[in-house]
């Protein structure tokens, strides 16, 4: 009411018979002198002019004021700002969703069959055991891996180097599951192509003796094949069996 007496708000004021018996008690305790608030009051019907009526809304609407929230204005502001809170969350989780940092798939339900106490426990956990990543290392899991690699006969498949010695213009291709093909016309000189092995390779028209070498090591042509070469070198056929043609085909690991 004293908001509404400050700012002109007639149609906020209370009816004409209250309001007449609080006046004079806020005059006496604001120290006013008596009538100073009679202004306040409204007009008698014969006194009000033709013509005016209520004060439009939006003119007496502040965002400060007591009417932020009773008002159809208040309403509409306070529904745009809960959507834009809304909007700039759902970004935010977009965002951190792409950066791999919030998974996407949907935690698996519990097996109902389970006790409530056995369900309960490390449910989650179970679901993603990655999240352990300590235990699982406990485990022993990676001294495993690590003898397997270790004890496995099979050929050094990490990321090695090729290096080429092309004394004429020579068309280079190279075959590779692990890796995009690579295809090269009229390369001469020296040529360094990183690459993860398995590999085929071949060299129209063949290079010479040791023009090919894979980490630093001469690799040797397939020998019905001039020209091709191949990491893992193809296992040699049991005795009494004819090579096959183009023997140089990489066996998988």
């Amino acid at each position: 009411m004293i908001e509404a007496l400050e700012r002109g708000w007639r149609d906020r004021l209370p009816e004409p018979a209250y309001l007449r018996a609080m006046l004079p008690l806020l005059e006496r305790h604001l120290g006013l002198a008596s009538g100073s608030l009679d202004a306040a009051l409204p007009p008698r019907r014969s006194q009000q002019p033709l013509g005016s009526g209520r004060e439009p809304l939006l003119r007496r609407f502040t965002p400060g004021s007591i009417d932020v929230f009773t008002s159809w204005q208040g309403t509409v502001l306070y529904a745009l700002v809960t959507l834009g809170l809304i909007q700039l969350l759902n970004l935010q989780l977009f965002r951190i969703a792409s950066r791999g940092l919030l998974s996407s798939r949907p935690i698996p339900a519990l097996d109902r069959t389970a006790s409530p106490a056995t369900a309960s426990k490390g449910a989650v956990l179970e679901a993603y055991p990655d999240l352990r990543p300590l235990s699982k290392a406990a485990s022993g899991q990676g001294l495993i891996q690590l003898r397997k690699s270790a004890m496995g006969p099979g050929p050094d498949l990490s990321l090695g180097e090729l290096q080429l010695r092309l004394a004429e213009p020579t068309r280079v291709e190279v075959r590779s599951p692990r890796a995009s093909s690579i295809n090269l016309e009229a390369v001469q000189g020296q040529l360094s192509l990183p690459l993860l092995p398995p590999f085929q390779l071949r060299l129209d028209p063949p290079p010479a003796a040791e023009a090919v070498r894979w980490r630093g090591a001469p690799l040797s042509q397939a020998p019905a094949t001039p020209g091709a070469y191949a990491y893992p070198p193809p296992a040699a056929p049991p005795a009494g069996t004819a090579a096959p043609v183009g023997a140089a085909a990489v066996p998988r690991p």
